[in-house]
């Protein structure tokens, strides 16, 4: 239920499970106006999910403006379909300057046919847009029905490369420099950026691999060690991993029961047969065996074979019956430098000890 955790997966990336939340803190509004609110997110199937949505100020509304709008009481409903990248709740939620706003979202898979199942959803930020009705002496009326009729909040808020109609882009200026007064800085990461320039529309950084952010400063889903070099690919097996994604710092993947490695791409000591690693059968003479052939390495007791289930030349017995290799005493044992066989056996029904002599030499 609601009562759940959640892990982060670094600072790109929050890993939510089924039927859990994220509080997300706003407390930087310059101005009382209304703001559509936007999840952006990564499904990691095909399942469509849901998000609610509720918004509670921590303390007191002092502006007119959003006086007279209470927050709703009750949470919105923001679907989250999977094919997208971005859902934009169409209900405006009033916020002023001055005040911390507290926003809780839970997500939930309605379609989970197994409640076991180990469902999840990768988020990655909260946003919020502007309302271009309710920016003051932005712009005339034309500017706004424009702005409406090319869906420009749709367009600039999705995610990926895209051409904005040169009407939006200007509009979107022009908000832009009513909120923060002028013109923004680019704020581009020296690390995780190809250089300082930003687009004027957005200021989103130029990004070395594997890096994403506007200002270019986190890891991309699926990598890690943020650096000079961008980062790296966390290249979890897809057959050996849990998931695509690994610890930030290290690149350790997330490896399944009994298989090991950074990448998880090879069985424990142990266990042979990536991916389907299963324990190595050496009889109990052995723990390590070959993890791709499975034949048991250094047996002990005398035993041999590629899975120590007989002795070794020189010695008799049977361990598959657990019986001890025992040396063949031909007249003593191998050891020495009187034993004159290439092997022995126990004869079954006296029980008397056989040795195969060497040429030239016979038993007694």
């Amino acid at each position: 239920g609601p009562g759940r955790s959640v892990t982060w997966t670094g600072p790109g990336l929050a890993q939510v499970p089924n039927g859990a939340g994220l509080r997300f803190i706003i407390n930087n509004i310059p101005f009382a106006m209304d703001f559509d609110i936007t999840i952006r997110y990564e499904p990691q199937s095909l399942e469509d999910w849901l998000a609610s949505v509720a918004v509670q100020p921590v303390g007191i509304l002092s502006s007119s403006r959003c006086q007279n709008k209470g927050l709703a009481e009750e949470p919105h409903v923001l679907p989250l379909p999977a094919a997208k990248r971005i859902a934009v709740l169409q209900t405006p939620v009033c916020l002023e300057p001055g005040t911390e706003y507290s926003v809780d979202v839970y997500f939930s898979q309605p379609s989970a046919s197994d409640p076991m199942a180990e469902l999840f959803i990768l988020i990655d930020s909260l946003g919020l847009i502007p309302r271009i009705s309710s920016v003051e002496n932005l712009c005339s009326e034309k500017d706004l029905d424009e702005y409406q009729k090319y869906h420009c909040i749709e367009i600039a808020s999705e995610v990926g490369p895209h051409v904005l109609p040169e009407v939006c882009a200007r509009l979107i200026v022009s908000m832009s420099a009513r909120i923060h007064n002028g013109a923004v800085a680019c704020k581009c990461n020296p690390q995780g950026s190809l250089n300082a320039s930003c687009s004027r529309l957005g200021g989103q950084c130029q990004c070395k691999a594997n890096v994403v952010g506007r200002c270019c400063d986190t890891c991309s889903a699926g990598s890690y060690g943020f650096g000079f070099h961008g980062c790296y690919a966390c290249e979890c097996h897809a057959q050996g991993s849990v998931s695509t994604l690994c610890d930030q710092v290290t690149g350790q993947c997330s490896c399944r029961w009994k298989v090991g490695g950074q990448h998880c791409s090879q069985c424990l000591a142990g266990y042979f047969g990536f991916p389907h690693c299963r324990p190595c059968v050496c009889n109990g003479y052995a723990e390590l065996c070959d993890p791709v052939t499975g034949e048991c390495l250094n047996c002990r007791g005398f035993t041999a074979g590629s899975h120590c289930e007989r002795c070794m030349d020189g010695y008799y017995g049977n361990p598959l019956n657990g019986e001890h290799c025992s040396p063949c005493m031909c007249p003593e044992a191998p050891t020495s430098n009187r034993y004159f066989a290439h092997s022995c056996y126990q004869d079954s029904q006296s029980a008397q000890l056989v040795c195969n002599c060497l040429k030239g030499y016979s038993g007694m």
